[in-house]
Order: C-alpha cells, then structure tokens, then sequence
C-alpha cells in the first residue's frame, strides 16, 4: 500500500529522492476500486482463515488487496508473510532482514 511505502521511505537520508522516484513509478501504476465482487471474495477470506476452518484472521487491510488480487488474477509482492496463509493467493515474499537499511 502507498502509505506503507511512504513510511518506511521516510526513515531514509535520501527520502526527497525516493519519494520523487516513486510518484514517477506511481504513473504507471493504477489503482483498483473495491466492487461488490471483490467484497464477496474478501468475506470468503475471512470465513477460510476463521478457526476452526484457519489459522486465524490476517488484517482487514491486507484481506482486502488478497481479495482484489485473487479477483484481478494479480499476484501480491510483499515483506508480510501473512498473505502465504491466503488460500489460492500467487504471493511473493521479500526478505528485507539482510538489506542494509
């Protein structure tokens, strides 16, 4: 997510530039609205990962970009394992701890 970005760039020397570098990719980047469908597949998500029928629930933020990538056939890029515990969801999972920082 955009904010979640902005904050780990704030915690860098060189936050103007990278900030400046990633409104630029931002053009490329559109973003995708909730619809009445995606909401369906993130309660669909919610009952999968609900005990007793999961593990436990992951965030209502993170649920809903799942849920809009399961429905966009996209595949999540992230540093948050949570996403792994999304049934049929295509995720990649960064490893930041050895990246200097």
């Amino acid at each position: 997510m955009y904010g979640d970005v902005i904050e780990y760039l704030k915690g860098h020397q060189n936050y103007p530039t990278s900030l400046r570098s990633l409104q630029t990719l931002m053009r490329w980047i559109h973003p995708f609205f909730p619809t009445y469908r995606i909401m369906e597949r993130y309660a669909e998500i919610r009952r999968s990962l609900r005990p007793p029928y999961g593990p436990g629930l992951i965030g209502d933020i993170d649920t809903l970009i799942a849920a809009t990538a399961l429905e966009r056939n996209l595949t999540v890029v992230t540093v948050d394992r949570d996403f792994q515990r999304v049934p049929g969801l295509q995720s990649v999972v960064i490893d930041l701890s050895n990246q200097a920082r």
